[in-house]
């Protein structure tokens, strides 16, 4: 078995989808967690001065989605046929778009105007990509309860994932969308992914 090591921060935020995956898959990793004020000397010392950061057996692996999906593809949680390693892609996708109005809401200037075009970016998102996913949930003829075919995927543990800090502040945004909701409660029932969050330190980003 590959060594591997994965660096991030000691929080969630664009790092805990691969975390998710290796414990989903049982597979053991350094999970190295770095602070704020080791970063700036380790930074020039990375490939693409960037976190998250796989190696794989000494050999590096950069860009967030990247590390994720070789990961999902070992693991084989990609998709079962190539349809659903498709249905897979597509769900990351519209994921990593309201993932990232998340953070440019987030980091958004302060002022009024501004605020309050970075809030309505991110809902007109939200609402776009929740839509399209529940439709694609809703033609898996699978009745096992996962997002795509009938086996726990990368698309459900990035469902989980990327609601979890915006139902900590209002648990009520995903009462639209009662497929995306029965898939994350699907990812609570499976017994590593339920070992690993009930060890997880907490993380408000």
């Amino acid at each position: 078995m590959p060594k591997y090591v994965y660096t991030y921060f000691d929080a969630r935020a664009r790092g805990e989808p691969a975390r998710m995956l290796f414990a989903a898959a049982g597979i053991p990793f350094e999970d190295r967690r770095l602070t704020q004020e080791e970063w700036p000397a380790l930074k020039p010392k990375t490939p693409g001065g960037s976190l998250p950061l796989l190696e794989v057996d000494g050999q590096p692996v950069t860009q967030s989605l990247v590390i994720f999906r070789h990961l999902a593809r070992i693991f084989g949680l990609d998709g079962e046929n190539i349809l659903d390693k498709a249905r897979v892609e597509e769900i990351v996708e519209y994921l990593t778009e309201v993932k990232n109005a998340g953070f440019k809401m987030f980091f958004a200037p302060k002022d009024e105007e501004s605020q309050k075009k970075a809030k309505e970016d991110f809902r007109g998102t939200f609402e776009k990509s929740c839509t399209r996913i529940e439709s694609i949930i809703s033609s898996n003829k699978s009745t096992e309860g996962w997002a795509v075919g009938k086996k726990m995927s990368f698309a459900d543990i990035m469902l989980f994932e990327a609601f979890e800090t915006g139902l900590s502040k209002d648990g009520t945004i995903l009462d639209k969308f009662p497929k995306i909701k029965a898939c994350r409660a699907k990812v609570q029932t499976n017994k590593k992914m339920r070992d690993y969050l009930s060890k997880r330190k907490p993380s408000s980003i």
